[in-house]
């Protein structure tokens, strides 16, 4: 059972037949199995010199079995016989155990799945030397600065692959490259990163240049007093309040637990009517599977429309005791945490981000945030902090760079504040969001000694 010899050959046939094997080895009167194969290659970077070059692969088989209308799970990421073996004898012997009630009793029956194209031959067979040309570029314009560069560009592929033994087959490989960069200049720092699922088409030169350009123009930060300013969200900031909010309570979970703040609150009014939220792996920027871990084709799910909250992400065993079907949305079975939207898309808006700063008076620049936490999950109260990259702005000109600030804001109360949002999107891992312009956000202190 070669796997990897499988997983290097982009072979659909090969990995399901595979499958098939595995299914015809279960004494379960039911079961689901799941393929989960990643190979990633990394190149670090530090002090404006390559220090890491790394590769590796790990193939996961999950496995539910289902007997007299109860479930168990095992998992092993070992592929030979015996283990093989063994994990479904642990998987049959859980659900004889009777602790988990099967939610439906029976596994999903086949299924059609829409085309979704994110796999680039070129992004997985890119070589060291490629990812190593992209950090010499960074490094060329850093030197001659007195600045130094420290980051990572890497490439994956991802193998996604469900089988059951009422019939369900599915199958999808992606590709993914990512370049990010912390940029310091006497104690200034600039950061980017971004994706692309074509190693080819990153952008890595542009968004390094403008990390660059943060450190340098953000030396010897100015103290600001803590109070309500006006800011400019950078797409890095939006999309780590975005994450947050499908985390506090955009799942299923989260709303039958009543512990989401959308309880009670379908069909009502949470946040300014610019704001449209939607989980959407067939986005054109997205990066995702077309289906989920039960093998349930993915739906777009709009999740709030014009400010209404509208709906949650499910998968099948929460579908059924609210009364509704799947929306493609299950996690792996060893997550707790319930179905999730995992390709979030923040609508776009009609402004750019130099029409966003030029209108400002007097506010900040925010590149993004770090060590987010969560304060009241029902109000989306959340604390953190500013980082790589925060300037003072006036007049719609950067005046200089300005200490990181902490701050503690309403998610819900921040995006009912929005005054802009840019009409281009980016996405930054699977989440694709706008920049935005945001009135009254609150800061609470300074982070750090002078």
């Amino acid at each position: 059972m070669a796997t990897e010899a499988l997983f290097d050959r982009h072979d659909r046939e090969a990995t399901l037949d595979f499958l098939e094997h595995v299914l015809a080895l279960s004494t379960a009167q039911q079961t689901e199995l799941v393929i989960e194969a990643d190979r990633q290659s990394l190149t670090r970077f530090a002090g404006n010199q390559i220090h890491q070059n790394v590769s590796e692969f790990d193939c996961r088989l999950s496995i539910r079995a289902i007997e007299n209308g109860c479930i168990g799970h095992s998992s092993t990421n070992k592929i030979d016989e015996d283990a093989i073996s063994d994990a479904l004898q642990w998987a049959r012997d859980a659900a004889h155990l009777g602790n988990m009630k099967a939610e439906p009793a029976e596994f999903a029956g086949p299924q059609m799945y829409a085309s979704l194209s994110n796999y680039s031959q070129r992004t997985a067979d890119w070589p060291p030397r490629e990812r190593a040309t992209m950090v010499s570029h960074l490094v060329e314009k850093c030197e001659p600065k007195g600045a130094s560069a420290a980051g990572a560009v890497s490439n994956s592929e991802s193998v996604l692959a469900v089988a059951n033994s009422n019939g369900l087959r599915a199958y999808h490989s992606l590709t993914d490259a990512n370049f990010t960069a912390t940029v310091s200049v006497n104690g200034s720092t600039g950061w980017c990163n971004c994706y692309s699922s074509d190693a080819l088409t990153l952008q890595a030169a542009r968004w390094g240049k403008r990390a660059l350009g943060h450190a340098v123009i953000g030396r010897n930060p100015r103290p600001l007093e803590p109070g309500r300013y006006t800011v400019v969200l950078a797409e890095a900031a939006v999309k780590d309040l975005v994450e947050l909010l499908c985390w506090l309570g955009l799942g299923a979970q989260a709303l039958e637990e009543k512990r989401s703040f959308m309880c009670g609150k379908i069909g009502k009014r949470i946040t300014g009517k610019n704001i449209t939220l939607a989980d959407d792996a067939f986005h054109p920027l997205g990066i995702g599977f077309p289906f989920d871990y039960e093998g349930i084709p993915k739906q777009r799910v709009v999740l709030i429309e014009k400010g209404t909250a509208k709906s949650v992400a499910y998968d099948r065993a929460y579908g059924s005791r609210a009364g509704k079907t799947s929306t493609g949305h299950a996690v792996p079975a060893r997550y707790t945490f319930g179905p999730l939207p995992l390709n979030v898309v923040l609508s776009p808006g009609k402004s750019d981000y130099v029409e966003m700063l030029r209108s400002l008076k007097r506010g900040l620049l925010v590149t993004r945030f770090w060590y987010c936490r969560i304060v009241d999950p029902a109000k989306t109260l959340i604390t953190g902090q500013t980082r790589d990259g925060t300037f003072l702005v006036e007049d719609g000109k950067i005046v200089c760079g300005v200490r990181d600030m902490r701050f503690n804001e309403s998610i819900l109360e921040t995006f009912s504040r929005a005054e802009m949002i840019s009409r281009y999107l980016r996405r930054i891992g699977s989440t694709i969001v706008p920049a935005m312009k945001i009135e009254d956000f609150r800061f609470t202190e300074l982070v750090g000694e002078q």
